[in-house]
């Protein structure tokens, strides 16, 4: 997933109550593996998610 806007941080929920903030949190639980890269516009979150068992 890419994001054009570079001003816009990582986030994670800081406000159980609140509607965003949780995507990065289902990545971190499900990927194998995952971070960022920074671009010339903005950044690109990946993820590695195994198909099977290992």
């Amino acid at each position: 997933m890419s994001d054009p806007r570079g001003d816009r941080p990582l986030r994670f929920v800081n406000d159980e109550d609140g509607e965003r903030g949780r995507g990065l949190i289902l990545v971190a639980l499900l990927a194998r593996t995952w971070g960022v890269t920074e671009r010339d516009v903005g950044k690109t979150v990946w993820a590695e998610i195994g198909l099977g068992r290992a």
